[in-house]
């Protein structure tokens, strides 16, 4: 119903050429695959903090903690996050034959609420660790809600992955953009 404020478009576009660059920073040398990952995350419990993420990244997405941090005149939290999945190379819908297994994040959240109702959230997520084959991954993924009416939203992400190792071969051309769902960026 609301839709995104002039403002929160132009963070959000900020934010991803910064993510951009920081992926791009690889060392050189480095067995490196760097992909641009976008989707959607659906709410499983909310209240519990579970999610299930569709696009560049199929699985299951934790929130592990929650700090809040300001109440006004910006909502403010940071907290952990954990994810269980693998990276959809082909975008097909299947792990099968993707780079799989865990990734941490630690992440910042913002948001503004007019009353009692969400005008807009948007939240930083780095890489703070992986395991299988995001072992030693690094990126950064961003997310923006937008707002469906009282706390509800719909959430979005973007962002870059790099996996080293070798664990990641194709193009990163093969991960793009999928649609909108439900979700809540950062709790």
């Amino acid at each position: 119903m609301l839709q995104f404020l002039p403002r929160s478009l132009t963070s959000l576009a900020l934010i991803a050429a910064l993510a951009a660059a920081l992926a791009l920073a690889a060392p050189a040398g480095a067995k490196t695959g760097t992909y641009t990952v976008s989707g959607k995350q659906i709410v499983v419990d909310q209240d519990k903090g579970i999610f299930k993420m569709a696009g560049g990244l199929i699985g299951d997405w934790t929130i592990t903690s929650f700090t809040e941090l300001a109440k006004t005149p910006l909502y403010k939290a940071k907290g952990t996050e954990h994810f269980s999945g693998c990276l959809d190379r082909a975008r097909d819908g299947s792990c099968a034959g993707d780079p799989a297994g865990t990734l941490d994040f630690t992440f910042r959240y913002w948001a503004r609420f007019k009353g009692d109702a969400l005008a807009w959230g948007s939240c930083w997520h780095p890489v703070s660790g992986g395991t299988g084959a995001f072992k030693g991954a690094d990126g950064v993924i961003v997310m923006v809600d937008t707002p469906t009416g009282g706390l509800d939203s719909v959430t979005h992400y973007v962002g870059t992955l790099t996996l080293k190792n070798g664990s990641a071969r194709k193009s990163r051309s093969h991960a793009r953009a999928a649609g909108p769902a439900a979700g809540t960026c950062g709790g």
